[in-house]
């Protein structure tokens, strides 16, 4: 098996996996939604809330990182930042939206992917945590 074929990482994997680490940096009401069905743009959507600018880059540099070492997995792209209340890290299949609780209340993006079903916290990772190589 090549390397590449090693490291390759179910969406549903890395959707719990970043779902994990947004919890091991104390984000709140984090939702997965699965979007598969309702849009091509990635297979989940995970949304978090945080309560300052320091809490959203301490999450988004965490899970960036987390995925990075564990998982070999790279964002595709990292949109906004902490200051705006809103960072988007685009892994491809998993869409990550680190907010503001302002930010999140004005553009409620769980009522605009709403069709979308949530999966829950499904434990299929073990011991396969953010920090724990």
């Amino acid at each position: 098996m090549n390397e590449e074929a090693k490291n390759m990482v179910s969406a549903s994997e890395l959707a719990e996996f970043c779902v994990k680490a947004a919890e091991d940096r104390k984000a709140e009401d984090i939702v997965a939604l699965h979007v598969s069905e309702v849009t091509f743009i990635a297979d989940y959507f995970i949304i978090c809330t945080v309560s300052s600018t320091v809490q959203g880059a301490a999450v988004q540099s965490h899970i960036e990182r987390s995925v990075r070492e564990v998982l070999k997995v790279r964002p595709i792209s990292v949109e906004g930042d902490a200051m705006s209340g809103w960072v988007l890290i685009d892994f491809g299949t998993v869409v990550v939206h680190i907010m503001s609780a302002e930010q999140r209340a004005k553009y409620q993006i769980e009522k605009l992917w709403g069709d979308a079903p949530t999966i829950e916290d499904q434990q299929t990772l073990g011991n396969l945590r953010p920090g724990k190589a």
